[in-house]
């Protein structure tokens, strides 16, 4: 049973052949025309989830594990606007989404139309390219360009700058017109080929004689994919001696003599001994840095700031220290690394073996810090890395877990993500869902209480893997502000920060006949975690927990410790 609109249906077929082999759909009766062409298609896998801000994430944690583009479709009004905080994500994560929202007809928009809003231009500056198509299109020169703007689109999500672009699709009624007759069509393009970045050979040398000209290298790489190439070019430049690289989780790597835990060794760092530290190069490689302290050690100290994204079509310049970044042509991270290894070694200086020295102090006080401390916060994260299974999956949610989590080396076999794009804490469980349900391997989301509540009708939907695991620390409110700088100086802190609470997971694992596991002490959370990971029906939830007062004086003593040098 197909669709009677033959653009709807040549929109399936060209996303068919652009290599689209997953949507999801939210519920709608604007969008009904783009069910019926899109479940006709065997090879695209069509997944249905309720709410459109969960679908939206959902998708978004799908294409982040398949590296493809994974379609979403919604209908009209306010469904659209649901989806923006997944739009975002993308946006910042260069994940590849694309966005089909259902339209009215032209003029429905303050006309008393139910579900009619301006969705022309719905997500503004948050997507790549933005189109409203025709739906109705049906003659020959109508299709033609239907097709045109449709292929355009599809190809953009992977050009210049890969993340999700928003095709508006105006339907008129009737929607429920079937036609199952064969629609021939020769409207399927080929991509058009990217003319390939190549760095001039000025900017290559100059890049070469800056770079041998100072003695202080830093390498700073944020949140990127494991890469093995990348890894090995990183491994080559890690072994010059004039060379420093510092990486957080979400980076990873893994690597032997870098600076893992970077907030613990700032901590270490005493004040008089700073200029030993700074750089004169810092280079910049992957997404975004958690680490404040870092950005804030290093603002308007060196001399020369280059910012390289992973692919050589992004255009961006995180100005993160505050100087100016020097720029050149478009270059990739591959590309970079390997023309710094054709520079000599300014092996006289002591700037790499000073870094070491301190990330050992911070590592060897961090383990006789953790070894005293009460159950918090901090020691479950500390118990999850270290009874992660091997392979997994790790989706850390925002606030304090994936702060936490960089605190600690993870086993090199896993993968660890989070949504920090924009950081935000509205989708990560329903990103971790998307992400479970397309990974073979366990995948382990860890997120706060507020996280998990905020997020719960991720749990609403068809498409929870066996493989995941949630496992959801409740300290009974936002304890992220009682950890930053301002907010518990606010009088009714706790009321419009902390947002306190004595809300449990258990009656939501019950709603949605999912296991629970229940920890409040050290011993509980062991002993529970030997049988947590082991193969299961459905997904499981563990909740752990813990006292939000107590972790957060565990968190400030931490640092209070690392900083005293009588230790």
């Amino acid at each position: 049973m197909n669709t009677k609109k033959n653009a709807i249906r040549l929109l399936a077929e060209i996303c068919r052949q652009k290599g689209i082999r997953k949507v999801v759909f939210s519920p709608g009766s604007r969008s009904a025309p783009m069910v019926f062409a899109f479940s006709q298609i065997p090879e695209i896998e069509c997944l249905v989830i309720p709410d459109e801000r969960v679908a939206g994430y959902f998708a978004l944690g799908l294409a982040q594990q398949l590296k493809q583009t994974v379609a979403v479709v919604c209908t009209s009004g306010t469904a659209a606007l649901n989806l923006g905080p997944a739009v975002c994500e993308a946006f910042y994560q260069h994940v590849p989404l694309l966005l089909l929202t259902a339209d009215r007809p032209e003029g429905a928009v303050n006309k008393g139309e139910n579900q009619a809003i301006w969705q022309d231009d719905i997500f503004a500056d948050h997507i790549v390219l933005n189109d409203t198509i025709d739906g109705d299109a049906s003659s020959e020169e109508e299709l033609a360009q239907f097709a045109y703007d449709v292929n355009e689109a599809i190809d953009e999500i992977a050009n210049d700058f890969p993340g999700p672009v928003h095709l508006n699709v105006r339907l008129s009624e009737p929607l429920y017109e079937f036609n199952d007759e064969a629609f021939e069509h020769h409207l399927i393009f080929e991509k058009s080929q990217l003319e390939s970045d190549y760095i001039s050979l000025k900017d290559l040398q100059r890049i070469k004689k800056t770079f041998s000209r100072y003695a202080r290298k830093l390498i700073i790489v944020g949140r990127r994919e494991p890469d093995k190439n990348f890894r090995n070019l990183l491994k080559k430049l890690n072994a010059r001696t004039d060379v420093v690289v510092i990486h957080e989780t979400l980076s990873n790597v893994h690597l032997e003599n870098t600076i893992g835990n970077i907030d613990a060794s700032l901590a270490a760092m005493k004040k008089e001994e700073e200029e030993r530290f700074i750089p004169d190069v810092v280079i910049t490689l992957g997404h975004q840095i958690i680490s404040k302290k870092l950005k804030q050690f290093l603002q308007n100290k060196p001399k020369v700031h280059w910012d390289v994204p992973p692919d050589s079509n992004m255009e961006r310049g995180f100005a993160l220290f505050g100087n100016m970044i020097d720029s050149f042509e478009p270059i990739n991270e591959n590309q970079f690394l390997e023309t710094l290894l054709h520079t000599p070694d300014s092996t006289e200086n002591n700037f790499k073996t000073n870094w070491l020295a301190l990330s050992h102090q911070a590592s060897q006080l961090s383990e006789k810090y953790f070894a005293q401390i009460p159950f918090s916060d901090l020691q479950a994260i500390k118990t999850l890395v270290e009874t992660f299974p091997a392979k997994a999956n790790i989706q850390y949610g925002n606030s304090t877990p994936v702060r936490y989590g960089s605190f600690f080396e993870h086993k090199k076999s896993s993968r660890v993500h989070a949504n920090r794009g924009t950081s935000g804490i509205d989708g990560c469980l329903s990103t971790a869902a998307g992400a479970a349900y397309t990974n073979k391997e366990i995948t382990v989301c860890v997120l706060g209480d507020v996280s998990f509540f905020y997020d719960s009708n991720a749990l609403w939907n068809n498409y929870l893997s066996p493989q995941l695991r949630i496992i959801l620390i409740n300290n009974a409110g936002g304890t992220i502000f009682r950890l930053i700088d301002g907010p518990g100086k606010v009088q009714d802190f706790e009321k419009f920060f902390e947002t306190k609470h004595n809300l449990s997971a258990k009656h939501l694992a019950s709603m949605y006949d999912l296991p629970y596991y229940f920890c409040a002490l050290q011993n509980e959370l062991e002993e529970t975690l030997k049988t947590f990971y082991e193969p299961s029906a459905t997904a499981k939830i563990l909740e752990i927990k813990t006292d939000g007062a107590v972790s957060a004086e565990v968190y400030r003593q931490y640092f209070e410790y690392l900083r005293n040098d009588k230790q």
